[in-house]
C-alpha cells in the first residue's frame, strides 16, 4: 500500500477510517482540495478525510 500523501489523484481507490477510526471502507477520491479529502463509498455516499488518513491501495 502506497502511504505517500502526494500520490492521491482525483479516482484512486483508497481505504479511509470512519467514525472512531477502527473501521475503514474503502473507496475512490471524488474531489482534494488541499489537506482535505473527499472519498466516494458508492452507493453509501462520501466521507471526507484528511490526506494523512487516507492510504492508497
Amino acid at each position: 500500500m502506497d502511504t505517500h500523501p502526494d500520490s492521491l489523484t482525483i479516482r484512486t481507490p483508497v481505504r479511509v477510517p470512519v467514525g472512531d477510526g477502527h473501521i475503514f471502507r474503502f473507496g475512490l477520491i471524488a474531489s482534494i482540495d488541499g489537506e482535505n479529502v473527499e472519498v466516494d463509498l458508492g452507493s453509501d455516499g462520501t466521507v471526507a478525510a484528511t490526506r494523512d488518513t487516507v492510504r492508497r491501495l
